[in-house]
C-alpha cells in the first residue's frame, strides 16, 4: 500500500485505487477552493495562471479553468515557464494587461517568491497571487522585507508555526527540536502525521498482518489529528483522509488562516 505520499497530485487516487491512501486534497481541488474564496471575498472575476507545463502545472491550470467555468468567472490569460526561469518582467505585464484579478501559480518555490516580489516592484498590487500546498511553506512566508506578504495558499492542512502556542503543536515542536536539534516545520509535521496514520492502521490490523488486513484496517480509520488540525476519515470508497481545504495568507512573515472550504 502507498500511504500518504508527499504529493497532492490527483493521479494518486486514479483507478485502481485499492492500494492507495492519500492524506489530503489534490492540487486541482485546492486551486478551485482558493479561487472560490478569493471570488467571494474580493469579487475577483478574471482568473489567470502561471505554470510549468508539467503534470503538476497542467493540473493546476485545469483547476483554474474549471473554477472559472463553474463560478461564472473569466479565465483571462496564462503564461508558461521553464523550471529554472527567474525573470518574470516580461510575463507579468502581459497578465496585468489581461486584467487578472487572481493569478494561480504552479511554479517552483523560488520562482513563486520571485513572481510576487517582481509584481510589487512593477507596482502591480491589486492582484491576488495564489499557491497550492506546493508553495505552502514557512520559508515562503518568512522571506525578509515582507516580499510575500499578501500571498495566498490553499492547502490540505493548517500551518504548524501559526499554531505553535496550542498544546499539541507546542509539544511536537519541543520534542522534535530536542530530538533533532533543528527547528520543526511543516514537512516534519507531515512526516509525523503520515507515520501516525500508518501505525494506527497497523494496530487495527493486528499481529496477523497481510495486505488485505492492512487495507481493511485503513478503511476503518476515523480520528481528529490535533497536530494538523484536521479530521481524518477513510472508508471503503474513500481513500482520502482529509477533505478540508485551508485558505491562508502571508501576514508579517507568517501564514494566517482565513477560511476553510
Amino acid at each position: 500500500p502507498n500511504v500518504s505520499p508527499l504529493t497532492a497530485a490527483r493521479q494518486m487516487l486514479q483507478e485502481p485505487m485499492d492500494n492507495k491512501f492519500i492524506g489530503f486534497s489534490s492540487y486541482f481541488d485546492q486551486t478551485v477552493a482558493g479561487i472560490s474564496y478569493l471570488a467571494q471575498a474580493f469579487g475577483a472575476e478574471d482568473i489567470c495562471a502561471m505554470y510549468i507545463p508539467s503534470d503538476f502545472g497542467k493540473e493546476i491550470e485545469e483547476g483554474a479553468k474549471h473554477a472559472a467555468q463553474e463560478l461564472g468567472l473569466t479565465f483571462a490569460a496564462e503564461t508558461t515557464h521553464k523550471p529554472d526561469e527567474l525573470d518574470f518582467v516580461g510575463s507579468l505585464p502581459k497578465l496585468k494587461d489581461a486584467g487578472c484579478d487572481v493569478v494561480v501559480m504552479a511554479l517552483g518555490v523560488r520562482q513563486g517568491i520571485t513572481v510576487v516580489g517582481t509584481a510589487k516592484k512593477l507596482g502591480w498590487t491589486d492582484v491576488k497571487f495564489l499557491n497550492t500546498s506546493a508553495g505552502f511553506l514557512e520559508a515562503v512566508a518568512a522571506v525578509p522585507g515582507g516580499v510575500t506578504d499578501g500571498l495566498y495558499a490553499a492547502s490540505g492542512w493548517a500551518d504548524l508555526l501559526a499554531r505553535a502556542q496550542e498544546e499539541e503543536p507546542a509539544r511536537f515542536i519541543a520534542a522534535y527540536e530536542a530530538r533533532f536539534d533543528q527547528p520543526a516545520g511543516g514537512f516534519a509535521m507531515l512526516g509525523y502525521t503520515a507515520a501516525d496514520t500508518m501505525l494506527r492502521a497497523l494496530e487495527v490490523a493486528g499481529a496477523e498482518l497481510s495486505q488485505e488486513a492492512f487495507i481493511a484496517a485503513m478503511e476503518t480509520l476515523e480520528y481528529y489529528d490535533a497536530l494538523s488540525d484536521a479530521q481524518v476519515t477513510y472508508g471503503p470508497s474513500d481513500h482520502r483522509g482529509v477533505d478540508d481545504i485551508v485558505i491562508s495568507v502571508v501576514e508579517n512573515g507568517k501564514w494566517r488562516e482565513v477560511a476553510r472550504e
